[in-house]
């Protein structure tokens, strides 16, 4: 049997895209004006004018009540904007960080539907039990308890709303066509939003494709298999599907139900540092994470011992992602930190595309520098009681005005890991953050013996290479300083009207001998001296660029014994 869903008619269609595209273009419009307005000011010398916080979160609350209503993707769209401090202040942000997935379900006639649909037979030959209430409703599918007819195995079956595809391609076409809109008659500078637009619509595609989220399960049950601690829920190939998933029925507690915790016997402490240390090792060691750890999906199974609490994760639909040449360049982001390297910290942002095309590179270097000031040097218990709001505040002074983004990566981990760190705040309050992060921000770093020996051979392979080269560039100096007052190498020179010898060659006039060439090869070698030790500075080269100062130096002290 294959179940029919009617499409979205057409009047219906026109309303949903007036309301979107008049809900986007109202709030990146107030976005631009109150960042325009502090950019003018502070180039009138007002550097303590700040966006109009009340006015953004007006705009905020009404899209976060407009996005309740029409569902679906507006409420992903508002939790992706939630982890965009590049775009918005820390208060206005806080409107948007509570919307969540709970929207009333759709009826269970479309859920059988999709079901018999989906899976080819009647849904009583597939279950003997499917419960009619669902366990938990998102903005994109829902889930309920069911027992596999086959093998009395309790699941969870997970299927996808009511016209999901065709409601995710109507508002993407929408946000599409705002952005075009935008960029034509405003073009805010501050951020990339085809960019953000191309990131989210992979992500949602990514979370609407069942097939994909098995695919993810299985490579954390994978990376898991070795720890006891963390269980991944098995998935069933047989009953997997584009539109549905079922996979392995998870009885536990929420991490947010701490009443049930504390009957069940469980030290929160204890669940804390296990749920923060395999997000640590997620993020440091693998580079691949479970990229939404709110409370709704991490349980503490039931009947694990109370001294050895097990964490089950769930919902992989958004996972996030750190390549290898992003690890690296973390890596050199962290040492030009520790080194307070303001020009490294700038260049490693760009690499890493934090900063745009047409940022003013020295006013960032000088900015860094300032809070580099402000913040290098804390004990880590100093850090863990950092004002963060005070640091948001620093850094918005200091992006406001300069295509400073954050991609969607980074902006996926940084939601993870606030989440992450509001979960174990909750579970218990004397949690220390650092402390577990530690570890495994060593390893990331290299900070091992292996690590730190690598390091030591790289480091004198360039002191080595440096020697070389330093070895060799007085010998090449004096050969062809040699060629050139042999008259072996033609110099041009225009209008020349000195008194030195001159002869004619093949229509150039070539200098061969007297106190002009003498000169003129002086002068080149302070010239290109000079030029280069500037260059190597500028490469924090050291050694090589003060060695190129002293040639020049020399270079200038020939010159007066020359004459």
């Amino acid at each position: 049997m294959r179940a029919k869903t009617p499409h979205i008619n057409r009047f219906a269609q026109i309303v949903r895209f007036y309301r979107v595209s008049r809900l986007l273009l109202w709030t990146i419009w107030v976005i631009y004006r109150e960042r325009q307005r502090v950019i003018r000011a502070r180039e009138r010398g007002d550097y303590d004018a700040k966006p109009n916080s009340e006015v953004l979160i007006k705009v905020l609350e009404a899209f976060r009540d407009t996005a309740i209503q029409l569902g679906v993707l507006m409420i992903k769209l508002g939790q992706f904007l939630s982890s965009r401090a590049d775009m918005l202040p820390e208060d206005a942000l806080k409107v948007l960080a509570d919307l969540q997935d709970e929207v009333p379900p759709a009826p269970f006639e479309h859920v059988v539907a999709v079901l018999e649909t989906e899976l080819g037979k009647p849904v009583e030959e597939i279950f003997s039990v499917l419960e009619r209430k669902c366990t938990a409703a998102a903005s994109l599918g829902q889930v309920h308890k069911a027992v596999l007819a086959s093998t009395g195995e309790t699941v969870a079956v997970k299927i996808q709303r009511p016209h999901i595809h065709q409601l995710v391609s109507m508002d993407l076409s929408t946000i599409r066509f705002v952005i075009w809109v935008v960029n034509r008659f405003v073009n805010p500078d501050f951020v990339d939003l085809v960019g953000l637009f191309r990131e989210f619509r992979r992500t949602v595609f990514e979370e609407i494709d069942y097939v994909t989220e098995a695919a993810n399960i299985k490579r954390f049950q994978e990376m898991f298999k070795d720890d006891p601690t963390i269980s991944i829920p098995r998935v069933y190939d047989e009953y997997v599907s584009h539109h549905v998933l079922v996979i392995e029925w998870i009885d536990g507690i929420k991490l947010n139900d701490y009443a049930a915790l504390e009957a069940a016997g469980f030290d929160r402490l204890e669940v804390a540092n296990r749920t923060v240390r395999a997000y640590f090792y997620q993020f440091f060691e693998v580079g691949f994470f479970h990229a939404d750890p709110h409370p709704g999906n991490i349980f503490v199974k039931k009947g694990s011992p109370v001294d050895d609490p097990v964490i089950a994760l769930v919902d992989f639909g958004m996972v996030g992602t750190l390549t290898s040449y992003m690890k690296k360049t973390l890596r050199d982001l962290f040492i030009a930190l520790v080194m307070r390297n303001a020009h490294d910290i700038v260049e490693a942002l760009f690499k890493l595309g934090f900063i745009g095309k047409g940022a003013n590179l020295t006013t960032l270097e000088r900015g860094i520098t300032i809070l580099l000031d402000q913040y290098y040097g804390m004990t880590l218990g100093e850090v863990s009681n950092i004002d963060f709001s005070q640091l948001a505040s620093d850094l918005e002074s200091l992006l406001y005005g300069q295509p400073f983004q954050i991609p969607a990566q980074f902006a996926f981990s940084g939601r993870a890991v606030g989440t992450l760190v509001g979960v174990a705040t909750g579970l218990a309050p004397e949690f220390n953050f650092f402390d577990v992060a530690l570890p495994y921000a060593r390893k990331f770093l290299q900070w091992d013996s292996k690590g730190i020996a690598q390091a030591s051979q790289d480091l004198f392979r360039e002191v080595l290479n440096t020697g070389k080269l330093l070895l060799t560039l007085p010998g090449s100096l004096e050969r062809l300083i040699s060629q050139i007052e042999s008259g072996q190498v033609e110099v041009k020179v225009n209008n020349f009207t000195g008194n030195g010898k001159r002869k004619r060659h093949n229509g150039q006039i070539t200098i061969s001998e007297g106190s002009a060439s003498s000169a003129l090869t002086w002068l080149l070698v302070f010239g290109s001296s000079l030029g280069s030790g500037i260059y190597l500075h500028s490469l924090h080269q050291g050694l090589a660029g003060w060695f190129c100062f002293g040639l020049a130096t020399l270079s200038v002290l020939g010159l007066l014994l020359r004459r």
